[in-house]
């Protein structure tokens, strides 16, 4: 299946100095992924899990206009991910400012989008990058891949099925 197939993508809003896309297949439904994004308690899990520092602090006003914050440990010091919801189409496309004042991304745009493939979700990640220094998406694609890839490794070129998030219990749970 092609996700542009799926998908219409919204133009970005402004030209960005660079991107970062991932792409994987995650062992759960459109659905559940994309819930997992809005709710605070599982973003908090999935996010973080202890690979990049935990999270200390999850708030998400799950509504377009609506904003988050994330607070983490990262060492011994705290970083904060804030940002806004920018468009929510449940369950294939959510669309988030982001702003890192550590890293000084500022303005940066994550869209996340989904789509069904046999029993499997297809999951694109593009991290629109904001800053003056296109070297930085080494960086951020290293976090991202963290995130996807729970076991720590970054995967070769070719997809590969991703077992992050697997509905069990109702919650979201690492294999």
């Amino acid at each position: 299946m092609n996700l542009s197939s799926a998908i219409v993508p919204a133009p970005s809003p402004t030209l960005r100095a660079a991107s970062v896309r991932l792409s994987r297949q995650v062992s759960a439904a459109p659905g559940r992924i994309f819930d997992a994004w809005l709710n605070a308690e599982e973003a908090r899990w999935f996010l973080f899990g202890d690979r990049i520092g935990s999270a200390i602090r999850v708030e998400i006003d799950a509504r377009v206009g609506g904003e988050f914050r994330i607070v983490r440990h990262w060492g011994r010091e705290a970083v904060e991910y804030v940002g806004e919801c920018l468009e929510i189409q449940r369950p294939y496309r959510l669309v988030f400012s982001l702003f890192v004042d550590k890293y000084a991304q500022r303005d940066d745009r994550v869209i996340v989008e989904l789509a069904p493939v046999a029993a499997r979700s297809l999951l694109v990640l593009t991290h629109e990058l904001s800053l003056p220094n296109p070297a930085q998406r080494s960086r951020i694609q290293r976090g991202w891949a963290l995130v996807l890839d729970p076991d720590g490794r970054t995967p070769d070129h070719e997809s590969r099925p991703v077992r992050w998030l697997s509905p069990l219990h109702g919650r979201l749970r690492a294999r």
